[in-house]
Formats: C-alpha cells, sequence, structure tokens
C-alpha cells in the first residue's frame, strides 16, 4: 500500500480508518520527528500483529480476561473483524505463509495446554499438532519463507529449543541442541538464514544460524534483554525489542549486529514490531498511560 496521499480519522468503535486526502502532510511529521502513528484508541492489551498482505493487519485482542481473539484490521477503511468467525477457545500468536493462504496459529486445549494449529484460510480445513502431556505447549511458530513448513519454539526433556513441521504437521525436525530457552524465529528471504532469540548465554539475546543448527553468530551482546527479533522483507535489516536503556524499546540493526538504531523513546513499554510488507514501516504495540494500542512509525 502506498501511504503518501491518505489521511486517518478516528472511527466511533475507537479503531483507526485511513482515507485519501491528508495523509501526506501526517507523514512530513512522521518522517522528520520519526514520531508513531496511532492506529486503535480501545487500549485493550494486544498482541503478536503481523501482516497478511499491504493492507490487512493481524492482531491478538485481549477481548476480556478469559478470552483473546484473533483480529483482522484493514487498514485502508478502518474495518475490524474476527480473522477466524467459528473460534470457541482462545487463539493466540498468528503468523501467515507470505502467499496468504496458511494461517499458523496456538489454540487453547485447556488451561496449560496449547496445540499448534496450521489453517489452510481457503479451503478453512486445519491441521493440529497437539502438544504432549502436562504443562507445555508451543510458543512462537513462524513459516519458512517458501511457506512448506512451519517453524516454533517447543519445550521437551527440560529445553525449550525450535522445530519444525510440513503443512500437514508431520516431519518434526529439530533446528536448536542447547539447554538455553530459544524463541521467536524468523527466517531471512532466501530461508538461508534462521533468526531468533536465546538465553543460552545467561539473558535474551539474539543469534542466527544456519536452519540445520550449524553457523551460530550472536548478534547481540548486553545485560539487559534483547527479545522478538524480525528479518525485515528485504533481510536487509532486523527490527527488535530491548531493554538496554530502562524499558521496553524498539530497536534496529544491521544484520551482522552493527549500525544499532533506537526506534522508539518513551518511558512506557513499546514492543511486538512487526514490519509492513514494504519494509518502510514497523507496526508496534505500544503502552501509553496504561492503554495499549498498535501504532505505526516510519524507519526508512
Amino acid at each position: 500500500m502506498d501511504f503518501s496521499n491518505m489521511a486517518i480519522t478516528k472511527l466511533p468503535n475507537g479503531y483507526l480508518t485511513i482515507v485519501t486526502g491528508v495523509w501526506a502532510c501526517l507523514m512530513v511529521a512522521m518522517v522528520e520527528g520519526s514520531e508513531p502513528q496511532r492506529l486503535t484508541y480501545d487500549g485493550r492489551i494486544k498482541m503478536g500483529p503481523t501482516f497478511l498482505d499491504d493492507e490487512e493487519l493481524i492482531f491478538v485482542d485481549l477481548a476480556k480476561p478469559e478470552l483473546t481473539s484473533i483480529l483482522r484490521m484493514n487498514l485502508r477503511d478502518g474495518t475490524i473483524e474476527p480473522l477466524h468467525t467459528d473460534a470457541k477457545s482462545q487463539e493466540l500468536e498468528p503468523a501467515f505463509s507470505d502467499d496468504g493462504v496458511y494461517c499458523v496459529f496456538l489454540r487453547a486445549r485447556g488451561a496449560l495446554s496449547v496445540e499448534l494449529v496450521i489453517r489452510n484460510e481457503r479451503e478453512k480445513t486445519e491441521a493440529i499438532v497437539p502438544p504432549a502431556n502436562g504443562f507445555c505447549g508451543f510458543r512462537t511458530p513462524a513459516f519458512f519463507r517458501h511457506g512448506k513448513r512451519v517453524v516454533f519454539s517447543y519445550a521437551e526433556d527440560g529445553r525449550q529449543d525450535i522445530f519444525s513441521v510440513n503443512l500437514q504437521g508431520e516431519d518434526r525436525q529439530q533446528h536448536t541442541q542447547n539447554n538455553g530457552m530459544n524463541y521467536w524465529p524468523s527466517f531471512s528471504p532466501s530461508d538461508e538464514q534462521l533468526l531468533f532469540g536465546s538465553t543460552r548465554d545467561g539473558n535474551y539475546e539474539i543469534y542466527r544460524m544456519k536452519p540445520d543448527g550449524s553457523e551460530v553468530v550472536r548478534l547481540t551482546n548486553h545485560p539487559f534483554q534483547d527479545v522478538r527479533p524480525q528479518y525485515s522483507p528485504d533481510g536487509k535489516r532486523i527490527a527488535f525489542t530491548s531493554h538496554r536503556d530502562g524499558n521496553f524499546e524498539i530497536y534496529l540493526m544491521d544484520t551482522n549486529g552493527d549500525n544499532l538504531q533506537r526506534v522508539t523513546n518513551h518511558p512506557e513499554r513499546d514492543d511486538f514490531p512487526t514490519w509492513h510488507p514494504d519494509g518502510r514501516h514497523l507496526v508496534m504495540i505500544s503502552e501509553r498511560q496504561g492503554s495499549h494500542d498498535l501504532y505505526m512509525v516510519e524507519v526508512d
């Protein structure tokens, strides 16, 4: 989507509508000051934003204490609707294949158990990967960029490692074997590099490796947490969240860990960065005066 000729206005439902006309003048302020632009106004707790395409933003919304739902927001007209109208239990951490056909997400089976669901959104069919017995479950699923496998974090044998399965939920492969906690896998555009966060060296840092687990490179080195890394669409930059300056803020760096840039600067939390498909904007969840809303910032 080209944002150069659009304007934003607040809807009665508390969300944002983006229409043609005035957006260019807002973009000037955002470019000059890198000030985030607010997309929602309801203040409810949100998690895991991701883009289905350049016009649809997907995110998890805490509608009430016992219910999280996956919602889809049309950036062109501001409409919001459930992604899965047939959902009967909590759904979390959605991700999409690059062609938008498949969605992977987590679904609650009970109070302490979560299953992995790989859903064909066109045919409305699902492949389900159940968790083992006991207090366990899946975390932070994502797709290989070729779209034929799903990668995720899973607790097994006293560790939290990264695994993958095919679109049928079969052919499980293990990608990390380490005593630390390994989360947030993100693939480079060529699938040649797997980005992830790990506690293997004492606290959460960001690493990259080949998908077979070889050639592990540590990209950050700081006594405070660096988490939720994500490759840019062109694979040249990494967005992530860090607590290095006293609270959670959004940062950018090159894929070798150089050229660190701070994107946000606010005494409250900025978290969950996700790239717009244009590679020039990030969407994030920001806490402002106790409210949690979606914001978009230009980073080009």
